[in-house]
């Protein structure tokens, strides 16, 4: 059996059509399907829309935090394999099959599949990144607009790499895995442990996760798994977020990182903020470099972290998917298209759609 754990946050629709996505793509793969669910909003309508939809309904007194949902989710979960899911993604064909494999062939592993930020799948998720100092010091210099051009360069090269392998259906053995979405089996989970609630919200995953890789374990990029995440759906109507963000960040580097941490933490909350000409509005890009491009697009000025869209050859004008565009209405979103090649930016826009 395979069960799915979603911890949902004032997301019941969002919810639900995971679960009818993962239940099609579990029987697809020929395997009996669970879909477990912790509410963690305390709102009891939530609760009731889920129940039509869900094996089990947890819905505990009080927010037990991404972690905390995950862990009850699991222990009331019957299955031997386990999908720890975030409420707003869609199965895409063969995902389940393919994700299930990675973990089941042996050994501690997780896995993750491509993520996509739309449902034609034309614009890639960025790959996780590790956290370490050094992903602290990438992003002090993000925000540096003198030297920002060198860490965007290097995530380009990072994203097309992980496009090539989404394409081709590769998979490759990574330091990151996005949390929203990452398969494992109740023995890797036993041999690594739960996971820690002392997180409010964010780096739960990264801690799970280099606990994992202390162990001796894997982490797999499954590229031939393909998710859509509508990214960012509940956080969004949380005005919490960016102090329990700041929390498990700051836990995190302490924890892991010790007095280095700290100080990485320091160094980058001392960076002076991002200033560059504000761009001009438009509802796409468009450019006239005969280069091949890609767009990259992201919610930061400083395009730290960013989608990637690659551009057909002949093609000299990207707009966002429609989709894409509705999730994030009324949010900043920044456009760049740039050369495959060398990095160089071709057109930016903030889009005004």
């Amino acid at each position: 059996m395979i069960s799915a754990v979603f911890v949902s946050y004032r997301s019941a629709t969002l919810t639900a059509r995971a679960i009818a996505t993962f239940r099609e793509e579990a029987r697809r793969a020929g395997r009996e399907a669970e879909a477990v669910v912790v509410v963690n909003s305390g709102d009891a309508a939530e609760r009731d829309a889920l129940v039509p939809h869900a094996d089990r309904v947890l819905f505990p007194p009080r927010n037990l935090g991404f972690a905390g949902g995950l862990n009850a989710g699991i222990a009331a979960a019957r299955g031997g394999t386990l999908l720890l899911a975030n409420p707003d993604l869609l199965f895409c064909e063969g995902s389940v099959a393919a994700l299930t494999a990675a973990v089941e062939a042996g050994g501690p592993v997780a896995a993750g599949p491509a993520l996509w930020a739309d449902t034609a799948r034309s614009v890639l998720l960025p790959p996780a990144e590790e956290g370490r100092p050094e992903e602290l010091a990438r992003r002090a210099l993000a925000a540096d607009p003198a030297r920002a051009d060198r860490v965007f360069r290097r995530d380009a090269r990072r994203a097309a790499a992980q496009a090539e392998r989404a394409a081709a259906g590769a998979s490759a053995v990574v330091r990151g895995l996005s949390g929203a979405a990452v398969a494992v089996t109740r023995a890797t989970l036993g041999a690594v442990g739960p996971f820690d609630e002392g997180y409010p919200l964010y780096y739960e995953e990264n801690d799970w996760q280099r606990r994992l890789l202390l162990r001796g374990g894997r982490l797999v990029f499954v590229g031939g798994a393909h998710v859509v995440h509508l990214f960012a759906q509940s956080t969004k109507t949380e005005p919490r977020a960016g102090s329990w963000f700041a929390e498990s960040e700051a836990r995190y580097y302490a924890t892991h990182f010790g007095e280095v941490g700290k100080r990485g933490l320091a160094r980058l909350a001392a960076c002076a903020s991002f200033e560059a000409p504000p761009l001009p509005a438009a509802e796409g890009l468009a450019w006239s470099d005969p280069a091949p491009a890609a767009v990259a697009i992201s919610p930061f000025r400083h395009f730290r972290p960013f989608a990637l869209a690659l551009v057909p050859t002949d093609e000299r004008r990207w707009t966002p998917p429609a989709d894409l565009a509705e999730a994030h209405s009324g949010e900043a979103l920044f456009l760049r298209a740039f050369a495959r090649a060398t990095g160089a930016t071709l057109a930016e826009v903030r889009f005004a759609g």
